[in-house]
C-alpha cells in the first residue's frame, strides 16, 4: 500500500495506526475509500479541527491524502 499527498494528513493516518484505540477507525477509513463508488472518503484529524480526503486508486492500489 502506497500513501501520498498532504504531509499532515499522512501524519494523522500514521498516528491512527500507532494508537491502539484508533486502529479500527483507520481500518474503517481505508475500507470505506476502497468500497465507495467514487473511491473517496473524508476524515478528521485527532483534534477534529482539520478535514482530509482519502482517495483510493484501484488501478495502482495507492491512496492519496488531500486537505479539504
Amino acid at each position: 500500500m502506497k500513501l501520498t499527498g498532504d504531509a499532515k494528513g499522512m501524519e494523522e493516518l500514521k498516528y491512527f495506526h500507532g494508537n491502539e484505540g484508533k486502529k479500527e477507525y483507520l481500518r474503517l477509513i481505508l475500507n470505506e475509500a476502497k468500497t465507495n463508488t467514487n473511491f473517496k472518503t473524508e476524515f478528521k484529524d485527532r483534534t477534529n479541527t482539520e478535514r482530509y480526503s482519502l482517495v483510493y486508486n484501484p488501478v495502482t492500489s495507492e491512496f492519496l491524502v488531500e486537505k479539504l
